[in-house]
């Protein structure tokens, strides 16, 4: 048995090893329309095969029609970009925030990697933020400095964004029928919709106005600069200073220090911040606020900063806490039931029992992962996850279901607290910033403002992705294994958690979420 898996693992790796050349020439070549509609076959198939809930939204008989008619209107060759603009607005359809499809990029052969290094987007050094039809530079994270900003972007190269803009809205979708989330994400994304419908190139131009002045910049595409080969007799040897034992031993100390607080707060290396962080606010009349902004619900030791926070608040007696959600995209499950655990006094279980589409479908992304380690290490260990399954994963009248952990009932935390929650939410909060919202709006846990989460109040799927690589195209769409949801439903379905207080900021203007929050507990603390 263990050879038959060592030589199923080997197969795998030399099957594995086809030519880079071979795969850009695939991926730009025009395929024929027999070969695209046999990548739509393929991609229902298989979509229809692992997600858990295809006609949540949508009929069959209306998702049957739209494969239908795109198949029809596959009548010429096409590049395989030239295809996802037609392949990927039908599987918007779907309405599955988590579901998207992705374009393959021209790989680098060994040698252009080791002559000018590995390739990086020029959307890399940039973030950007959409207001209606508007692009603005949010962010400027590295490359040229003259890059202002805030600036608006009018056009890229000879395209205006407000054509731009409406198309990319086309080629993703969100939970449902929620309107606020693909404005903010198709702005925040816009490199991603641009790279994956336009040519690859090294440089991209910029056509900007900041005020009433117009300037143009491009954005680079980085290489990491190949490692030079040492050469003893070119080395020029320079003197260090010599560090005592207690130099050396301060240095250490204050790496260690600095690499605890970026677990803790989970350190962005391409933004340079940190996904977590806290403070106090004071209002007038000096009672302290505690401000919670999470970013994102991923990266680094959340556990540390959630018990350090709530311990300050505590000790503060602090009555009012924020938690600023704008632009969380989501995250660990294992993350949000933690800060949730700080907000109830109660038990609770906090998602339900997680829908799949059979029992194996859980291990797909092993199975068909692009690292050959995982697929090899997913062989060999497949007796293991067998018996894994068979504990984790139940039938129930006819249905698949997979049990986390937080399916159990839970315990609030000994320090949980009491006082007053407010929780700031815009179009971008999404995914596991929307499951742990909902818990808060059923048990009227906390007041809500800003505008409608981007994610559903009754669920999602997500919690295990899939990557479906299309046999011609090599498109590949992400498809989620799991329909998580809270044990709370609203009606209609399909919408996302409604702010209390409907408010949102103008771009690069006052916050007036924030604003109206500190007013209110000002107000409250003078009656």
């Amino acid at each position: 048995m263990i050879r038959k898996l060592f030589l199923y693992a080997a197969i795998i790796v030399l099957s594995s090893c086809a030519s880079v050349e071979k795969y850009n020439t695939q991926i730009s070549k025009k395929h024929s329309p027999e070969e695209l509609k046999q990548d739509v076959d393929y991609a229902y198939k298989k979509l229809k095969r692992l997600h858990p809930d295809v006609y949540w939204y949508v009929s069959k008989e209306e998702l049957d029609g739209k494969i239908d008619k795109l198949k029809n209107e596959l009548t010429r060759p096409l590049t395989s970009k030239e295809f996802y603009k037609l392949f990927a607005p039908v599987i918007t359809n779907v309405k599955q925030g988590h579901l998207s499809v992705h374009v393959p990029y021209l790989k680098q052969t060994k040698d252009e990697i080791k002559n000018k290094g590995k390739r990086d987007s020029p959307f890399n050094t940039v973030s950007f933020q959409a207001v209606g039809d508007q692009l603005f530079l949010k962010q400027v994270f590295k490359g040229d400095s003259t890059l202002i900003e805030g600036s608006e972007v009018i056009a890229i190269e000879d395209e205006k964004i407000d054509t731009l803009l409406p198309f990319f809205r086309t080629l993703h979708a969100s939970d449902g029928y929620n309107k606020t989330f693909i404005p903010k994400f198709v702005g925040s994304r816009f490199g991603f919709f641009y790279t994956n419908t336009h040519k690859q190139k090294d440089s991209v131009l910029l056509h900007l106005k900041f005020k009433d002045s117009l300037y143009q910049k491009y954005l680079l595409a980085n290489y990491d600069k190949p490692k030079k080969e040492s050469n003893v007799k070119d080395t020029v040897k320079t003197v260090k200073k010599k560090l005592s034992k207690l130099e050396k031993k301060e240095a250490k100390e204050a790496r260690k220090k600095l690499q605890k607080k970026n677990y803790k707060y989970g350190y962005n290396k391409k933004t340079e911040d940190y996904n977590r962080n806290f403070e106090f606010l004071k209002s007038d009349d000096s009672s302290a606020i505690a401000y919670m902004k999470i970013k994102s619900f991923t990266n680094g030791g959340y556990k540390e900063f959630y018990k350090e926070s709530f311990a300050k608040i505590d000790s503060a007696k602090c009555k009012n806490l924020i938690i600023d959600l704008r632009g969380n995209l989501g995250g660990r499950l294992t993350e949000i039931d933690d800060l949730y655990s700080y907000l109830t006094d109660k038990e609770y279980v906090f998602i339900e029992k997680s829908k799949m589409t059979g029992r194996l479908s859980f291990l797909y992304p092993y199975f068909h992962s692009e690292s050959i380690t995982t697929k090899t290490l997913a062989t060999l260990l497949s007796p293991v996850l067998g018996v894994y399954q068979l504990f984790k994963v139940k039938k129930e009248n006819g249905e698949t279901y997979f049990k986390f952990r937080h399916s159990k009932l839970r315990e609030p935390k000994p320090n949980n607290f009491g006082g007053k929650v407010y929780v700031l939410i815009n179009g971008e909060s999404f995914s596991a910033s929307s499951v742990f919202s909902t818990h808060l709006k059923a048990t009227k846990r906390a007041t809500f403002v800003g505008e409608e989460t981007g994610g559903a109040y009754n669920g999602t799927v997500a919690g295990n992705y899939a990557k479906i690589e299309l046999p011609n195209s090599k498109i590949n769409m992400r498809v989620g294994l799991l329909k998580i949801n809270a044990p709370y439903t609203t009606e209609p379905d399909g919408y996302g958690i409604k702010p209390d207080i409907s408010l949102k900021s103008e771009y690069n203007g006052e916050d007036k979420e924030l604003e109206w929050v500190i007013g209110d507990i000002q107000a409250s603390n003078k009656k």
